[in-house]
Formats: C-alpha cells, structure tokens, sequence
C-alpha cells in the first residue's frame, strides 16, 4: 500500500516510524506526515492492556512519486533494410489506464515521423510489463532518409498511480541509406601532362618516398577497421602502412608505401567487395591506381646532324634522355657562341630538339 500518512485507533501507547521513537498516544488518532518519499517505510506499535499483557503490530509501505519511464533500443541505428526491430523496455511494470498498446499503425503508444510505419501484428511480449519488442518497416519509396521513433506520453500508470513520462532514450532517431557506398583511391603523388605520339595523357610520378601517401575517402562511414582495410588493399610492391588519427569518422583511411626498389611502377588495388558501410552496404569497385617511382638520375646525351664546321646559321641540336623527363625546358641549355631560337618536341618519348 502506498500511503503519505498513516492513521493509528485507540489503546496506543508507542510506536516507532522507521526506527524512531514516537511520542505516546494521548489521542484517539496519530497522523503521520511529510514522510520521505521514494523510500520504504516501516511502523511498529506496541501496546500495553490493563491486565499487563502486551502485543505489537509492524506494517510497512513505500512512497512512490517516481513516474515510469521507457528507453527505446535498436541494434540497427543505420541501415539498409526493409525492416528493423525496436525493443521497449520500460523503468518498472506500467499497466495502469490499460499498460502499453499498439492496435495499429495509427493507433500506437510508439509514434514515428518519417518514411516508416510500426507493424503493429509484430508486437510481442518479452517480460510482461517491462519489455516489448516491435517491427518497423521502412518505406521502399525513399533511397535514404530518416526516422525519428519516440514514445506516446501519458499512456499509462505505475501501481502508485504516477503517469508515464518520455525521458532522453524515450527517443532514437534510425538513419536509412540504400544507395551505393562510393570510394575514392587516389594518391598525393604528383600528376604530369604528357604528350606521346599527339595523345595528350596523365602520368603519375615522383622521385620521393615521402610523395607516396595513399587515401580512401568513402561516401559514408564503413564498419571495417584499418586493419581490415588494410587487409583489403593489394600492392604489387613495397609495404602499406597505416597513418592513424588521420580516420575522420571512418571515412577517409591513409596509408604510407614503404620499402620499395629505386626504380618501380607500383599499382595499388582495393577489393572493395570485403568493406561495408555503416548501413550494411558493400562498398562498389574502384579502379586502381598506378605510378612511376624513380629514384635514379636520367642520363642525357646531345647530338646533331650538322657538321663539326658547318656556314649555316641553324643547327638542330637533339636532347636524348635515356627515360622519360617532366618539365625540361630550352632555357636549362647553355649555349655559348649562340642562342636558342626554338624549341621542338620530337615524337620518340623523353627526346628534344632545339
């Protein structure tokens, strides 16, 4: 029983309250008041006949202003699926005004705003009073979105009588994305412009290991741990080495290529198939990336078709590197008795002629 005060008859002689000492009975009644509330409570009467015999009484009781609560539980907060399950758990049993219901989709103590709708047939009893568990099904007619699922508010009673009241996990808010999981694999190795044969075309290359830093930048979160996307990554030379603190809520991972030869055209592969985003979606295929790492000096010779004592005023001078260059120009040649008029580019790759 569930009391603020108490009430006591006649033939009272004393009586404690929670240990305490009260003062004797010189009233036909002892009211008891401003008890401390949420706490059990204890009194005991011992009374004292005429004819010297003596009896007791105990009783006990506890003050409950608490109001029920509930917290609303999802193992899926992301997801891509057509349907998730909630559980309901709630603070202490809440039966009052007829307990938790949900008849249908309109007519529910779960409410959701958004693409989604409770399925109400779903709904089972996992502790009677305590813990429910319910289906939500996710609208197909959205890529992506959001739902925010929060309980209906004084819908029920605890047995002291005390309304039910939303609290902070009263609401969850579940995140949909069917979409496909992008990813960018690209490198900080730098890019030149190179014409071969008339074709203009992007090479990648560089002569410094500190140049070769590989990123994964992903669309959304993925579950995969560096490890494993490290795992996933495939290098035809030389080691990968994961720069952490650098994850950015797992989206972007960056890795470091160490150990490989002076001279190497390295291509880096990732088996997109093996990472999952946050929502369950595999991650789509990328292409690989490949680039020229060169650490040894170009050789260069010069040459020309003209006669060592010639009358003519033009003399084609060729510049032949033994491998391809970047970034050579007419002006890093010295000419003394002359001048350089023109610069031309012949079609043999990494050979000039001025």
């Amino acid at each position: 029983m569930y009391l603020s005060s108490l009430l006591i008859g006649d033939n009272c002689i004393f009586g404690q309250i929670d240990g305490q000492l009260l003062r004797p009975c010189l009233a036909d009644n002892l009211v008891l008041k401003n008890l401390t509330v949420n706490r059990e409570h204890k009194f005991l009467l011992n009374v004292t006949t005429r004819d010297g015999e003596t009896n007791s009484s105990a009783y006990s009781w506890f003050i409950d202003t608490i109001p029920p609560t509930a917290t609303i539980h999802s193992d899926q907060n992301y997801t891509n699926a057509e349907k998730i399950y909630i559980d309901v758990t709630f603070s202490e049993a809440c039966t009052g005004q007829g307990g938790f219901k949900c008849v249908n989709s309109s007519n529910c103590d779960v409410i959701i705003n958004g693409p989604a709708q409770v399925h109400a047939p779903s709904l089972r009893i996992m502790e009677h009073g305590i813990k429910y568990r319910l289906n939500i099904i996710l609208s197909l007619r959205s890529m992506y979105g959001r739902i925010v699922i929060r309980m209906a508010d004084n819908f029920c009673t605890d047995q002291a009588g005390n309304h039910f009241t939303r609290s902070n996990g009263s609401t969850i808010i579940i995140h949909f994305d069917r979409r496909p999981v992008l990813v960018d694999l690209w490198t900080s190795v730098p890019s030149y412009e190179l014409v071969i044969n008339g074709v203009p075309r992007t090479v990648l290359a560089t002569n410094k290991m500190e140049d070769i830093t590989i990123f994964l930048d992903f669309s959304i979160p993925i579950i995969n741990s560096t490890e494993q996307i490290l795992n996933a990554l495939h290098v035809n030379s030389g080691s990968l080495i994961p720069i952490h603190g650098k994850i950015h809520g797992n989206r972007r991972f960056v890795f470091e290529l160490k150990k490989i030869s002076r001279t190497e055209i390295v291509s880096v592969e990732l088996q997109a198939g093996s990472i999952i985003g946050r929502t369950g979606t595999p991650v789509s295929s990328v292409a690989s990336i490949t680039f020229l790492y060169d650490s040894t000096d170009p050789g260069v010779v010069l040459s020309t078709s003209s006669p060592n004592i010639t009358k003519e005023f033009n003399i084609n001078v060729i510049v032949e590197f033994m491998k391809p260059v970047f970034g050579f120009e007419a002006s890093m040649v010295k000419v003394i008795g002359g001048t350089i008029t023109r610069q031309v580019h012949m079609v043999t790759l990494g050979t000039t002629e001025v």
